[in-house]
């Protein structure tokens, strides 16, 4: 185990050196800080070290709430992680007559089962802007200037069209390759969602400082609020201060959280979706689980987090008021074209709430419907073989629901 772990080390202090090498002279190219610095997604090549799925953590058991029989409006969260679009999957999404539906369109009746439905959008989409600023724009074709891939992504914006058609009702845009386009890239970004009408949370328009790093959607009656934080944004400085940080604004966050969860007229309940956490690795480090449970001390509901690429453990946290809160560590890839059972191992995650007569919502369960990233074509679709069994030993076999059975998060109460 020792000496895994240092092979481990050498290898990611080398990567890092190499990564660090490429980002100076990307950095210089474009007359950016020599600070900064590129991110650890390799492309569809799969350099990443990653933890050996045999140390993986397995669940000690069903994950259970004991409010899941609880009388009350009850609603249905279904979450993936990352939507990273490296080189062959942007190609194939521009030139398929599906367009990015291609990608996930095997397990779109999966998510539309739900209420609501969220995931990460992994980069920017800014029309007509490279690394060097405005640029012609090349339309829905990988040139690899404007739409580019790793380590500085960026997507054709039909592919917020394309999440808000499949029925996502949210997405996080705080991610490590937030400013991967600068701030006119953020800024674009959030003026194709808008036009969407796909709402989002985590960042903000570079002209308006006082904007709200939450969103806040409703179904069935019941409001759920959304705030989204990164741990980092690949040392690119965000000089407009567009990005919630999960550790440097901590203090901005939990009020943040606070304030929203003393809003019971207008807000229900409050998911945080932070990006945070090791690469690679299955097993979530000390800082996540401290913030995680600061998080729900400060009242939130859930924690879906993402960013390590892989699927991490999830957990139930009684807070310090009594209220149980629900974390997933890391959701893994929704849709990426990284390589390895790990990385393209990831699942469905299904949360169920319940708002009583009282106005509280509570947590009735959690389900987990593992997924696989497959390859020509790359689709995301059920989960089979090596990665079924590794998402079914993170997460439990009780809590895992089958594609044919009814979407029921407490089947206990059945």
């Amino acid at each position: 185990m020792v000496c895994r772990c240092v092979r481990n080390m050498l290898a990611r202090i080398l990567r890092m050196a190499v990564l660090a090498s490429l980002a100076s002279f990307t950095i210089a190219a474009v007359g950016c800080s020599s600070e900064a610095t590129v991110g650890d997604e390799e492309d569809e090549e799969g350099a990443g070290t990653t933890e050996d799925p045999l140390s993986a953590p397995a669940a000690a058991g069903p994950l259970k709430f004991r409010d899941a029989c609880r009388a009350g409006t009850k609603i249905t969260i279904a979450a993936v992680g990352d939507v990273l679009l490296h080189t062959p999957l942007q190609q194939q999404a521009y030139s398929s007559p599906e367009g990015h539906h291609s990608l996930w369109k095997n397990v779109e009746p999966l998510l539309s089962r739900a209420d609501l439905t969220y995931g990460n959008l992994e980069g920017p989409c800014a029309d007509g802007v490279a690394t060097t600023g405005e640029a012609r724009d090349p339309g829905k074709r990988f040139d690899n200037k404007v739409y580019s891939s790793y380590p500085q992504f960026n997507y054709h914006p039909s592919l917020i069209g394309a999440l808000k058609d499949t029925g996502f009702d949210v997405v996080s845009t705080a991610n490590n390759h937030a400013m991967d386009r600068r701030a006119l890239g953020a800024d674009r970004t959030i003026e194709n969602l808008k036009e969407a009408g796909l709402p989002f949370a985590g960042t903000r328009p570079s002209t308006d400082p006082n904007a709200p790093w939450y969103t806040i959607t409703e179904s069935k009656g019941v409001k759920v609020a959304w705030v989204a934080c990164s741990f980092s944004t690949n040392g690119i400085p965000d000089t407009k201060n567009q990005v919630l940080h999960c550790y440097e604004d901590k203090a901005t966050l939990l009020e943040t959280i606070r304030a929203l969860a003393a809003r019971p007229n207008e807000v229900d309940a409050v998911i945080v979706t932070p990006h945070w956490g090791v690469e690679y690795n299955h097993t979530p480090e000390q800082q996540e689980k401290k913030l995680a449970h600061d998080m729900l001390d400060a009242g939130a509901t859930a924690i879906l987090g993402g960013h390590p690429h892989v699927v991490q453990p999830w957990e139930k946290y009684t807070t310090r008021d009594g209220r149980e809160g629900f974390i997933i560590y890391s959701l893994g890839n929704f849709v990426s074209g990284q390589s390895g059972t790990a990385k393209r191992s990831s699942l469905i995650l299904y949360v169920g709430l319940t708002k009583g007569s009282d106005g509280k919502v509570t947590v009735n369960g959690v389900r987990h419907m593992p997924l696989t990233m497959g390859a020509s074509p790359y689709t995301a679709q059920l989960g089979s073989g090596e990665s079924l069994a590794l998402t079914t030993k993170i997460l439990g076999s009780w809590n895992k629901l089958g594609a044919d059975e009814a979407l029921v998060t407490n089947p206990e109460c059945q």
